[in-house]
């Protein structure tokens, strides 16, 4: 494979040279790979490329990157032929160092492009055509972007942005915020140091260990799982369960599924559209005013013994509604006719903050912890 260097710039000066690389036989394959480096301080990396990518912390102050290319052929002159060339090319723009390579090898060509980068560099920006791009350790933050395919990061120590055309998107841990959209495939986040904003637009589960900050999830078609929130949820899905283990405030929406919120402060907003809704208060709950409503579905809320909150009901179930209370504050007024709401409220210890609950077709269960 010959991998053409062009155009090697970098601030003001230009270096251009060709390069050779062999092509070998490695059991059914013909490989061809090559590499390269060159220093540099601290501001941001760019690659743009085609490919995976992996790209791991590299010792001193040089980047070293190595292209290696795969191919099945019935001999060598074929195998050069599939495997075509490329270009490099090393600039300077904008503060930062980019670096272009660019296969141009035919499509059944696997193409693995490994980045080691110096732990001074501080941002890594990967613009990816098509292919995978995995990050295993980095200090800093990052920025990738990818036209298809997985992205998965293990411990990074900055912030991190994202995108995939097509692929999971799986982050260990993050010591910033996170914010990542992929069109179609499951999404996890382990841990993260600040706030998380997750987007799956086409289908896709989402889950959220821990956050800092607040969580923002939106899934067209999937699960979503919160486990715990240093803030506020905000989660949305058109097809799929909503689950948050303890959060500051929760405002969640399913079209079609349960959802089962644990409060630790902070009002709540939830909607089933055809679900049920169950809603937990913990002990010491600092909670604001709440709606919960579902349009076809049982809402469930468990109330700590202790505390102080206003419940006004609304059953608007054809037939014979129901709201079963373990509260005698509560009074539940029977539907004076065919079809009419069944009503339930009280002040329990003393009252307080008002929880607004409401469905049009299930039963309404205000049970004590």
């Amino acid at each position: 494979m010959k991998l053409r260097i062009a155009n090697l710039v970098l601030a003001t000066a230009v270096v251009a040279a060709a390069q050779e690389a062999p092509v070998v036989r490695e059991g059914a394959y013909w490989v061809g790979s090559i590499g390269d480096s060159f220093p540099i301080g601290a501001q941001p990396l760019q690659v743009n490329t085609r490919g995976n990518v992996t790209v791991r912390r590299a010792a001193g102050d040089q980047v070293t990157y190595r292209v290696r290319q795969q191919v099945r052929a019935a001999n060598e002159d074929q195998a050069r032929t599939l495997l075509g060339g490329g270009a490099k090319q090393l600039s300077s723009q904008r503060g930062r160092v980019v670096l272009d390579l660019q296969p141009i090898s035919a499509r059944i060509v696997k193409t693995d492009i490994e980045i080691g980068v110096p732990a001074q560099v501080s941002t890594v920006i990967v613009q990816n055509d098509l292919g995978g791009i995995n990050v295993a350790d980095f200090d800093g933050a990052v920025q990738l972007s990818t036209g298809g395919g997985d992205i998965q990061l293990g411990k990074i120590g900055g912030t991190v942005q994202c995108y995939s055309g097509a692929g999971e998107v799986i982050i260990e841990r993050a010591g910033g915020a996170i914010n990542c959209t992929t069109v179609g495939g499951n999404m996890a986040v382990r841990d993260a140091g600040g706030p998380v904003a997750l987007a799956n637009q086409m289908g896709g589960n989402i889950r959220v260990d821990k956050a800092a900050g607040d969580v923002r999830a939106h899934s067209a078609q999937g699960m979503i799982e919160v486990g715990q929130a240093g803030g506020a949820v905000f989660a949305d899905t058109r097809g799929g369960f909503i689950q948050v283990g303890s959060a500051r405030g929760v405002q969640a929406e399913s079209a079609a599924g349960t959802v089962r919120v644990k409060n630790d402060a902070g009002p709540m907003t939830l909607a089933a559209m055809a679900g049920n809704i169950l809603a937990e208060l913990l002990s010491g709950t600092r909670m604001q005013d709440s709606s919960l409503v579902a349009g076809s579905g049982d809402i469930t809320v468990l109330i700590p013994s202790n505390l102080a909150v206003s419940v006004m009901a609304r059953n608007s179930t054809g037939g014979t509604p129901r709201i079963v209370s373990d509260f005698p504050e509560i009074r539940v007024t029977p539907a004076k006719f065919f079809q009419a709401p069944m009503m339930g409220q009280g002040a329990i210890n003393g009252g307080g903050p008002v929880l607004n609950l409401n469905t049009s077709s299930g039963v309404i269960y205000l049970r004590r912890k």
